[in-house]
């Protein structure tokens, strides 16, 4: 196969052979993640819910000159194919959530374990995290693959302000990118879902476009997670609650129409704010 048929993100790349490490901003090219940029991202990102976890392959330590290479604990790096050798200290949100997604065993402190500045001038996994949020899946209103700590089984406010974002079309095909439609040909004045057309995160020179079953696991139909439902259920609920009292959105209901978890939550982080402050 020629390379001129290979999709931009599989064209071979020239690998880094670094005999010292890098600067601390550099990331090593990689076909995982190379043709990919913010105009073209990986539409991995707007898989709404995830792959099914079995029969991953099992993760190796990373070798190198035939020693086994350790982290700045002297804990040895796992070896996860798709990861560049060297990363950033300032990796992008985009990229960060590609890495993330492609293997949920992936930690920040494997993608840190490869960062070549110091220490203590490597960022917090809390900022690594909000950087997600902040740069990408806000932005692009996409969803959020990995459990809050503590977390498992409470829907949280986040929650129900991401599916409010998502159509019924869109959780039906598995997906965040917007869905295209076009008239019914049994029915010119009926619209149905036609494509898909993927999200920039800066402006692009053209649409990028990928099949309505792009993120379905057919033959099967999409069956949204009980996670999922749990989420709509309570954003249907407080948004029927809203209408009630006349209130242009659920936000403005007051404490009592509200998950008691979430006020239970505000008022804690309001406590841990102010004692953090009293101690300063």
């Amino acid at each position: 196969m020629s390379t001129s048929s290979l999709p931009s993100h599989q064209l071979p790349t020239t690998p880094c052979n670094h005999t010292i490490p890098p600067d601390q901003y550099h990331t090593c090219p990689h076909p995982h993640h190379d043709g990919y940029s913010q105009t073209n991202l990986p539409p991995l990102l707007f898989r709404l819910e995830p792959l099914p976890r079995e029969n991953l392959p099992v993760i190796s330590t990373l070798v190198e000159n035939g020693r086994t290479v350790k982290d700045y604990d002297g804990v040895e790096l796992r070896d996860f194919p798709f990861l560049p050798r060297y990363i950033t200290s300032k990796p992008s949100g985009w990229l960060l959530e590609f890495w993330m997604r492609t293997d949920h065993r992936l930690t920040y402190r494997d993608i840190k374990a490869r960062m070549v500045s110091p220490h203590h001038e490597r960022p917090m996994e809390n900022a690594l995290n909000m950087r997600r949020e902040r740069d990408v899946r806000n932005p692009l209103g996409l969803s959020c693959w990995t459990p809050r700590r503590g977390n498992h089984g409470r829907i949280s406010r986040i929650d129900v302000e991401r599916v409010e974002r998502w159509s019924l079309d869109q959780i039906t095909y598995n997906t965040t990118m917007d869905i295209e439609y076009r008239p019914d040909p049994a029915d010119a004045h009926r619209m149905v879902p036609f494509r898909l057309r993927a999200k920039p995160l800066a402006t692009a020179p053209q649409p990028t476009y990928y099949p309505l079953d792009t993120f379905l696991d057919l033959p099967r139909p999409h069956v949204p997670s009980r996670r999922l439902m749990a989420s709509l259920d309570t954003f249907h609920r407080l948004a029927e609650r809203a209408v009630q009292l006349d209130l242009r959105h659920w936000r403005l209901l007051p404490d009592r129409d509200l998950p008691i978890s979430w006020i239970t939550h505000r008022d804690n982080a309001r406590a841990a704010s102010g004692a953090a402050n009293n101690m300063g």
